[in-house]
């Protein structure tokens, strides 16, 4: 990778443009006074900044070279300034992020509107990362305007994934200022909406070699990000500034990021990028949404139907996003925690996306910790943003901090009086401060009326130190799990030799054909069986999750729709070795009587949703996997600042998990080997078949469950890891069973 380059020309305090005969240069001013600050002149195409001092720190470690204008009949001649010695560049702890930002206001084609702040949203992007951040300048790639062409823009990205200095896992990150648009769905691409979405190059329209340059479709973008994720793993970050309604417009300094895409988009554009077997066997016509995509993690200035703005020559969301990030600090927040701390953006609804949303900044560590809920005042008391979907019960116990952090200033405590499908009424108990925040903020410490695990203890001597520590356990744990009878018992723990061994008393499962978890843990490992137990409880709590009240079947029923969704699921035929077929076309549906019974191997799978409601919906995709007890999401909504129209399963419409536009690769299941010895701690037993469970819950409004999911107990290996009506509040499930068996086993 190179990074940009920079000349310096005169001696005054202003910046200057040039233009190009293919687009326009930027030229920087070397800066007389301390306060360095810049005013680009005002007119079409040229453009004004404040800038900080910060900004152009790394002039001290160059040698500049200035250009001073004579008369403009004489030659132009340069003299060196004198500068202090080099100084070795300091890393900061983002020293290993490497960056390509990108920033567009002048555009070639004169019919293209042109903005006021693209280019110093990403000069802004810019100074962050080296002043803030101290990433080293030499890590990143910047493209302003006639940098920003098309075939510029592919090669950036390419250019990460091929530069030997990036190590797997350093973090990365892709920030994109300008026009977007989108155009319907060319032949073969599967998209929602039959839409897709589009970034708008510098010379979009311009004619080069006989061809007139596109822009830069969602399916492009995708598969050189899931290039860039298999060369240097998922620590990627993708912010966009731009929107894809198609309807730029403005109005002095208030400018929308969007232009209309009026020409077809050919059916086998940038065939050379996504026409290789990653691009076959991911079959990614890919929008920017890609909201199960483990490869990326996505901040989007606005909602698909929406307009992402300019202010005061300024991105609205950009500068909101830095401001925030700025305050708080990156190391103190995830990319979904981010959303909710932005500030209200006028008409519009930024938008975080992407499977791993929950983990830090610029980094691979998760955020797993209990969510915190905020608490506002309503007309009724109290309310708690979160209700029975989210698992909470009546006298559920929270307690109160100023802060999501239980490191902020203690409130008090309050208590779920009456639960609804998404939130809560909730009262203050004795000794809590009377005069909340608003909003306050909520951390569930006691589980309420939920039922806990009821499990069973062999009789077996052997197990006795185990059966006194798991019934202190329960004592502190009540809500969790209970030593019971036999007859009662939802999870049998017995002995085999010296190893612990699992069951489910659960009809369905066993009816399937998993008599046992093919597990064994060494009987003194105590600490270990403990978070087994744990996470068996919550798996089963989980899994077993359903509305208490009919009012959403009657609801739909009353509209006349029989089932609220209809679920496909299909498999992906593969074309030769190691190739998969552009299309992935259907092979019938698996789905019978929502089970799924295959048998494990090469064969990648993928499910579509449609929703026959007249509602729209958020769906939610959790698999459970009774075999190691974990629970892994396949497909989330976005995590949005405020309810918009953007909602990810629109009524009449459909998604697709594993391919096409709801993002994520296609998936195989497989019946796994038997694993270890006696001698280990974990022992992983023969076995002949995979129980496997997806739950779907739908909502009405955006929920976050992520809570729900957790490792394998098992698994010991480390792992990157304007105002709207307002709809009825409802929630439902729908769980589709799959039945994994090895190959040649009898059914």
């Amino acid at each position: 990778m190179t990074p940009s380059r920079r000349r310096f020309y005169g001696t005054g305090s202003a910046y200057q443009s040039k233009r190009k005969d293919r687009g326009v240069k930027v030229v920087y001013d070397v800066l007389a006074t301390d306060q360095l600050s810049a005013l680009l002149c005002t007119g079409e195409g040229r453009y004004f900044q404040r800038l900080h001092r910060s900004m152009f720190g790394f002039l001290a470690r160059l040698s500049v070279f200035v250009k001073r204008r004579k008369s403009k009949k004489t030659h132009s001649q340069t003299e060196t300034i004198p500068t202090k010695p080099l100084q070795p560049e300091s890393k900061g702890p983002f020293g290993s992020l490497f960056a390509l930002i990108i920033g567009i206001d002048a555009y070639e084609a004169p019919e293209i509107t042109p903005l006021l702040g693209a280019v110093a949203d990403a000069r802004e992007m810019e100074c962050y990362l080296t002043a803030k951040l101290r990433v080293p300048r030499m890590n990143i790639q910047t493209l302003l305007d006639g940098q920003a062409t098309r075939s510029n823009i592919i090669k950036g990205i390419q250019e990460l994934t091929d530069n030997p200095s990036i190590t797997r896992n350093d973090p990365i990150l892709i920030f994109y200022a300008g026009h977007g648009t989108e155009a319907p769905s060319p032949k073969g691409w599967e998209a929602e909406q039959s839409k897709i979405e589009m970034i708008v190059p510098q010379d979009y329209r311009a004619t080069k070699d006989g061809k007139r340059v596109g822009c830069i479709p969602d399916r492009t973008i995708g598969i050189l990000l899931q290039q860039l994720a298999n060369a240097k793993g998922n620590n990627i970050t993708v912010i966009l500034d731009c929107c894809h309604s198609g309807s730029g417009t403005r109005d002095g300094f208030r400018r929308v990021r969007s232009v209309e895409a009026n020409e077809d988009i050919p059916d086998d554009l940038d065939i050379e990028i996504w026409g290789t077997s990653e691009g076959k066997r991911a079959k990614i016509p890919a929008e920017f949404k890609y909201h199960g995509s483990a490869s990326h993690v996505l901040l989007a200035a606005c909602a698909s139907n929406q307009s992402a703005m300019e202010n005061n020559c300024r991105g609205v969301f950009t500068q909101a996003l830095l401001d925030t990030i700025t305050t708080l600090g990156v190391e103190n927040l995830t990319y979904a925690s981010l959303i909710k701390h932005l500030p209200d953006l006028p008409g519009q609804s930024p938008r975080c996306e992407g499977k791993n949303r929950d983990r830090h900044w610029f980094t691979t560590r998760v955020s797993r910790n209990e969510p915190f809920y905020e608490v506002k005042k309503g007309s009724e008391g109290y309310v708690l943003d979160a209700g029975s979907v989210h698992s909470i019960t009546e006298r559920s116990e929270f307690s109160l901090y100023k802060e999501p952090s239980i490191m902020s200033t203690h409130l008090g405590k309050v208590t779920a009086r009456s639960v609804g499908p998404l939130t809560s009424i909730v009262e203050l108990s004795p000794g809590s401060s009377p005069d909340l925040p608003s909003p306050a903020f909520a951390i569930q410490t006691v589980f309420g009326t939920a039922k806990a695990l009821r499990i069973h203890l062999s009789d077996d001597p052997k197990l006795k130190s185990l059966r006194d520590r798991l019934q202190h356990e329960a004592e502190s744990n009540p809500h969790l799990y209970a030593l019971t009878n036999h007859e009662d018992a939802k999870l049998h723990i017995g002995i085999h030799e010296d190893t612990v061994t699992f069951a489910f008393e659960n009809s369905l499962i066993r009816t399937l054909g998993l008599d046992r978890i093919p597990f064994r843990v060494r009987l003194e490992e105590e600490v270990a069986i403990i978070k087994i137990v744990e996470a068996a409880s919550l798996f089963i709590r989980y899994l077993n999750h359903h509305p208490t009240y009919l009012d959403v079947d009657d609801h739909i029923a009353e509209q006349g729709s029989k089932e609220p969704v209809s679920v496909y699921y299909r498999k992906l035929e593969r074309r030769g070795r190691n190739k998969w077929g552009e299309e992935a076309h259907e092979n019938g549906n698996l789905n019978k009587n929502y089970q799924v019974d295959v048998v494990g191997g090469l064969t990648r799978y993928g499910l579509k949703i449609t929703n026959n409601s007249e509602e729209d919906l958020y769906p939610y995709l959790l698999l459970f996997n009774c075999n190691d007890l974990s629970i892994t999401s396949y497909y989330a909504p976005p995590t949005v600042k405020h309810i918009d129209k953007d909602a990810s399963l629109q009524k009449g419409g459909s998604i697709t998990v594993g391919y096409g536009d709801g993002g994520g690769q296609p998936w195989r299941h497989v019946v796994a080997p038997a694993k270890g010895t006696s001698k280990d701690r974990i022992v992983r037993d023969e076995e002949d078949l995979q129980v496997e469970f997806f739950k779907l819950i739908l909502s009405t409004k955006p929920v976050d469950l992520s809570f729900m999911e957790q490792r394998s107990p098992f698994d010991q290996s480390a792992r990157d890891d304007t105002k709207l009506p307002e709809p009825v509040e409802m929630w439902n499930t729908a769980l589709l069973t799959v039945v994994v068996r090895k190959e040649n086993a009898s059914r």
